[in-house]
C-alpha cells in the first residue's frame, strides 16, 4: 500500500507543471537594466516550476527566450538567455509565455563571441541567428548563470499571502495628577490630569493576489479614549469616548502580502460610538463641590496615508497620519440644555500587530 501511495505522487507530481506547448498571459513586474532578468505575475499557481523554459512572445512574434530560476506562488524570476527585442520587455508590459522543451547553451567559446542584436522592429520568428547560439540536447543551463546583479535587482519578495487575518493595537497612555491652589492657601483643588487611546483593529486580507481587489484590505477598530484637564481655577473637564470604526485600506504600490519591505498604504474608515462628558467647578464656583455631566453620542470619518512592515513569521508594524473627525451630539444635561461639539486635526499613530 506505501508503495501504490508513493507510486500516486510520484507520477501526479508533474501534473501540477504546465506540458511544454501550454501558454500562459503575464504581465511583466520588473526588470533589470539589462532586461536579461525579469519578474512575472505568475508562479506556482499557474504550474510555473523552477526549471521551465519558454517563449516570450506577442502579436509580432517571439522576442525572448528565459528560463524560471525563481518561483513562488504569485510570482516568479526568468533569466533570459536569447533576447530577440528588448523593446517589448518593459515593465507592465503585457505578452505571452509559451512552454518549450529544456535547452542548452553552447559551450563553444568562440561560438558565444556573438554580438547581440536589439532591434527597434519586432521579429517575427524566434530569432535563432540572434545572441548566444544553443547546442541539442537536454538541459544543462542551471541556476546561476544568470548575472548575480540582475537576479538581485527583480529579487522575489518573499509573500504572506496565506497569513491573511491580523490583530494590531494602538496604546496611548499618560497619567498625570494635578493641584491647583489660591496664593493665599487658603482653597486648593485636585484632580488627575491625564489622556489615553488603547486602539484594537483587526484587518482581513485578500490571497488570491491576482485579483482586482488583491491591494485592498478590510480594516475595523474598537478605541477607547480619555481626556481629563484641570484648569488653573481648578475646574475640570473629562471626555470619554467609546468609539467603533469600519474602513478599507489600500495599497497602491506593493501587495500587503510582502515581508521585509515598507508597504505604503492609504486608509479611511467611518466612526460611530458614544461619548459621555463631565465638567467640575473650581474656584468660580464659590467652593460648590459638585459637577455636571451629559451623554450623547458619536459619528466621524478618518482619512489618512501611512507605512507598514512585516516579517515572514507574521509579526509587524504600522504608521498612520490621518486627519480625524469627530462630531458629538449630545442629550440634555441637568440643566436641560443640549450641545452639539466638533473635535478634529490631524493625528499620528504608531501600531504593532500580528498576523496568522
Amino acid at each position: 500500500m506505501k508503495l501504490l501511495f508513493a507510486a500516486l505522487i510520484l507520477f501526479a507530481t508533474p501534473a501540477f507543471g504546465l506540458e511544454v506547448d501550454e501558454k500562459l498571459t503575464v504581465r511583466i513586474l520588473r526588470t533589470s537594466e539589462s532586461r536579461k532578468t525579469v519578474m512575472l505575475n505568475r508562479g506556482t499557481e499557474d504550474g510555473l516550476v523552477e526549471g521551465d523554459h519558454a517563449k516570450f512572445v506577442v502579436t509580432a512574434g517571439i522576442v525572448a527566450r528565459a528560463v524560471c530560476v525563481k518561483v513562488s506562488p504569485a510570482r516568479s524570476v526568468w533569466s533570459v538567455y536569447r533576447l530577440v527585442n528588448a523593446d517589448f520587455i518593459l515593465t507592465d508590459a503585457v505578452l505571452s509565455i509559451k512552454i518549450t522543451p529544456a535547452v542548452k547553451i553552447t559551450k563553444d567559446d568562440s561560438k558565444a563571441l556573438v554580438q547581440e542584436d536589439l532591434p527597434t522592429t519586432p521579429a517575427s520568428g524566434d530569432g535563432a541567428p540572434v545572441g548566444i547560439p544553443l547546442a541539442d540536447g537536454a538541459n544543462d543551463l542551471t541556476a546561476g548563470k544568470e548575472d548575480p546583479d540582475d537576479l538581485k535587482a527583480v529579487d522575489l519578495p518573499q509573500i504572506i499571502p496565506e497569513r491573511d487575518i491580523e490583530v494590531f493595537g494602538i496604546l496611548n497612555i499618560s497619567g498625570l495628577t494635578a493641584n491647583s491652589k489660591t496664593d493665599t492657601g487658603s482653597e486648593s483643588y485636585n484632580s488627575s490630569q491625564g489622556q489615553y487611546h488603547i486602539g484594537l483593529g483587526a484587518e482581513l486580507y485578500p490571497q488570491k493576489e491576482r485579483e482586482w481587489y488583491s491591494h485592498f484590505s478590510l480594516a475595523g477598530a474598537f478605541n477607547l479614549l480619555r481626556l481629563h484637564n484641570q484648569a488653573y481655577n481648578g475646574s475640570s473637564s473629562r471626555n470619554d469616548v467609546t468609539e467603533f470604526g469600519l474602513g478599507v485600506n489600500w495599497h497602491p504600490t506593493k501587495l500587503p502580502s510582502a515581508t521585509n519591505l515598507f508597504i505604503p498604504y492609504f486608509h479611511l474608515s467611518a466612526l460611530f460610538g458614544s461619548v459621555r462628558s463631565t465638567y467640575a467647578q473650581g474656584r468660580e464656583g464659590n467652593g460648590a463641590d459638585g459637577e455636571i455631566s451629559a451623554n450623547g453620542g458619536t459619528q466621524g470619518f478618518s482619512l489618512g496615508f501611512g507605512y507598514k512592515y512585516y516579517t515572514m513569521k507574521g509579526y509587524g508594524a504600522r504608521i498612520l497620519l490621518d486627519y480625524y473627525v469627530r462630531s458629538e451630539r449630545y442629550g440634555e444635561d441637568e440643566e436641560r440644555n443640549k450641545f452639539n461639539k466638533t473635535v478634529g486635526g490631524p493625528r499620528f499613530m504608531i501600531g504593532l500587530g500580528y498576523r496568522w
